[in-house]
Order: C-alpha cells, then sequence, then structure tokens
C-alpha cells in the first residue's frame, strides 16, 4: 500500500475505492518525448494484451463513475489495473 492510499483510509470515510492504474494511457498538450515513445510501445503491446500493462484515462473514468454508481459492501475497496479494465468496458 502507499503512504497516500493509508492517509485517504485513515480519514475514515463510511466506503473508499482505491483504484491502481497501469500507466496511463493519453494525449498530453505539453511535449515529452521519451513519454510519447513509451505510449507508442505501450499502446501496441496494449492492442495485444488489453489489461497488461497499460489503461486508456478514458477507461478509468468510466471505472470511476461505475464504482459511484455500484457501490459495494467493502469499507474499502481496492481496484488494480484488470479490474479497473472490466468495470470502464461494463
Amino acid at each position: 500500500q502507499g503512504e497516500v492510499e493509508n492517509l485517504v483510509q485513515a480519514v475514515g470515510f463510511d466506503r473508499c475505492t482505491i483504484l491502481r492504474p497501469a500507466v496511463l494511457l493519453c494525449k498530453r498538450q505539453e511535449s515529452r518525448p521519451m513519454e510519447w515513445i513509451a505510449q507508442q510501445f505501450l499502446g501496441a503491446v496494449a492492442w495485444l494484451f488489453p489489461t497488461a500493462n497499460s489503461v486508456p484515462v478514458e477507461t478509468v473514468a468510466r471505472a470511476m463513475v461505475a464504482c459511484v454508481l455500484q457501490p459495494g459492501e467493502e469499507k474499502v475497496k481496492v481496484l488494480e489495473n484488470r479490474t479497473i479494465h472490466e468495470l470502464g468496458k461494463a
């Protein structure tokens, strides 16, 4: 667990969902050549293995909305990359 995750849980919300996406695939305004190269490579890998090591930001956003609309009974729910993909495509 990360330090931020521990701090969020310490707040004492009734329910908390923590998303742990892999590398976020998105278009940026600023120029980051190495990041662009990495995204091109990861985009190709994602085409073969969609949930392996990356996720589009749109998929993460849809997963967040799904968590709000369909809250679970768990006090703290942690979603890894594969589950984010599943929720984001549902």
